[in-house]
């Protein structure tokens, strides 16, 4: 009979509204058992809203009191490190909203305390878990675009998107708490999506975070980031961010020796016309080529072209992937299936904590003016951070 898991979200704020809370629903297998925050209105009306059988201001009762088998991690950044580790003591396998932690100490010692007590941890990078974004990966792995020498990842979205309609806390503009705004949050994404397509870590970073758009008396985060990695395999990715243009923009592109990916969310701008575009300079017949390529690509009119010749025109091929389920339903997914087979999660905490190395590289480029190699062999505090101690 299949396994039924009791799953717990710590902090019931907006991510937890829009994504982990609908995701836990549509997952079978997956059953809310109990909701956490620090406001008791907003955790007593979540737990109301979605099932949950009991409701908490406290984590650690909640872990005490409550038998869990998972718990979605969905708190303000500065908290991440004690209570995914209170998790880890607690027997509980944990799923940390990116960013995974602050500073790269607070989430090697995430990493480490899962490990000692060996329960599985996924950070919530949800841009692996979509679809086309899954198919790029194919495809890189396939050889389709041939060895990927350059790449690079774009998210921007306005403070005010999200902020001033979505969110239900102002932690975002907390550099005390966040840490920074572009890079621990839009940054997290691009940053790991494009360092799981490359296939290859990062070597060392150079790279600005920096306040030019916003004033001070809104926050003192970090509203444009940029960032050149150079990879193990001797590859460079770069990534941008920001939080000040008006319409949200995310893009993604692969550049190898035979072709390139371009890959985007729905959150696009018109130009963007479809999710996947692939150009490969390789000789394919219809029957030899990749089934996305041969089976996704839209229009229809492709395939009567492509029959008449000897091997396929060498063009791009828009994709466009089916739309459900969508990304966080197949996080929520891949991990129940992760604890039934154990299995590693897609996006490990080792994945996380790299994503935090790079991030923290940045910071300290900006004051040495320089490349930064990887791994960081110090604790590196984001300008404004005030890092909570670690509990007991």
């Amino acid at each position: 009979m299949p396994r039924n898991y009791r799953i717990a979200v710590l902090g019931c704020g907006s991510i937890a509204e829009i994504a982990h809370f609908p995701s836990i629903a549509r997952t079978p297998g997956a059953t809310l058992t109990a909701c956490c925050d620090t406001d008791a209105d907003r955790a007593q009306a979540a737990a109301d809203r979605w099932g949950a059988k009991s409701w908490y201001t406290d984590y650690r009762e909640m872990f005490q009191k409550c038998e869990l088998d998972a718990v979605i991690i969905a708190s303000p950044n500065n908290v991440h490190r004690n209570q995914a580790i209170a998790a880890a003591k607690a027997g509980v396998h944990v799923i940390v909203e990116k960013p995974l932690a602050v500073t790269n100490k607070e989430a090697w010692d995430i990493v480490g305390a899962c490990r000692q007590h060996k329960v599985k941890l996924m950070v919530g990078c949800d841009r692996r878990f979509w679809t086309h974004n899954q198919w790029a990966k194919q495809l890189v792995e396939q050889g389709v675009i041939g060895r990927v020498l350059m790449a690079r990842a774009s998210l921007h979205e306005h403070w005010h998107l999200y902020q001033n309609h979505v969110a239900k806390t102002d932690f975002r503009l907390r550099a005390d708490i966040a840490g920074g705004a572009a890079l621990p949050d839009t940054g997290a994404h691009a940053i790991d999506l494009l360092t799981w397509l490359m296939g290859s870590r990062v070597k060392r970073v150079v790279g600005i975070a920096e306040r030019l758009a916003m004033p001070e008396s809104y926050t003192l985060c970090d509203d444009t980031v940029w960032i050149l990695m150079q990879h193990e395999n001797g590859a460079y990715g770069c990534v941008s961010c920001n939080r000040f243009s008006p319409a949200v923009s995310q893009a993604t592109e692969l550049y190898g020796t035979e072709g390139t990916i371009f890959t985007a969310t729905d959150a696009t701008n018109p130009f963007q016309s479809v999710p996947m575009a692939v150009f490969t300079n390789k000789d394919y017949t219809l029957e030899t080529l990749p089934e996305i390529l041969r089976n996704y690509r839209w229009p229809q009119l492709f395939w009567v072209e492509d029959r008449l010749q000897p091997t396929v025109p060498k063009r791009w091929i828009p994709i466009i992937p089916p739309r459900e389920p969508n990304n966080y339903t197949n996080m929520c997914r891949h991990f129940m299936e992760c604890l039934t087979q154990d299995a590693e999660p897609l996006v490990s905490g080792e994945d996380g904590a790299r994503a935090i190395e790079v991030m923290c590289a940045v910071y300290k480029s900006m004051q040495t003016k320089a490349w930064v190699e990887l791994p960081l062999t110090e604790e590196v505090v984001p300008p404004h951070y005030k890092p909570i101690p670690l509990e007991d």
